[in-house]
């Protein structure tokens, strides 16, 4: 067996949940999105273009900025690492880390974990 590195983690075993597996339209305003491990979760399309935390989506949130009002329709969407990359039809580009989506999740199941 190979020396491991002191501080450096072991590799998962398995695939990492926090990866999704498939990506599909949910009905004509959603994502939904399977995960490696099963689970399934459906994102409105507005809510994950609220989510975004670039400088400028988080200006326009808190007031701050003048810019028109976001596109909330994706017009393409990509795996990117192990999450998804999702560019608007206003051209701006939003990139979830999987870990990141998986947190946002709102079905009952990781609502009533949260608490």
């Amino acid at each position: 067996m190979a020396d491991t590195p002191k501080g450096r983690l072991l590799p998962l075993l398995g695939p990492d949940p926090n990866t999704p597996r498939d990506v599909r339209l949910v009905g004509r305003y959603a994502l939904g999105v399977e995960w490696q491990d099963g689970h399934s979760s459906i994102y409105p399309f507005d809510y994950l273009r609220g989510e975004c935390r670039c400088g400028e989506c988080q200006a326009r949130a808190a007031g701050a900025s003048s810019l028109p009002e976001p596109q909330t329709w994706p017009i393409e969407i990509n795996k990117a690492g192990s999450g998804l990359r999702v560019r608007w039809q206003d051209e701006h580009v939003t990139t979830f880390e999987g870990a990141r989506l998986r947190t946002l999740c709102r079905c009952a199941t990781c609502t009533t974990q949260s608490r």
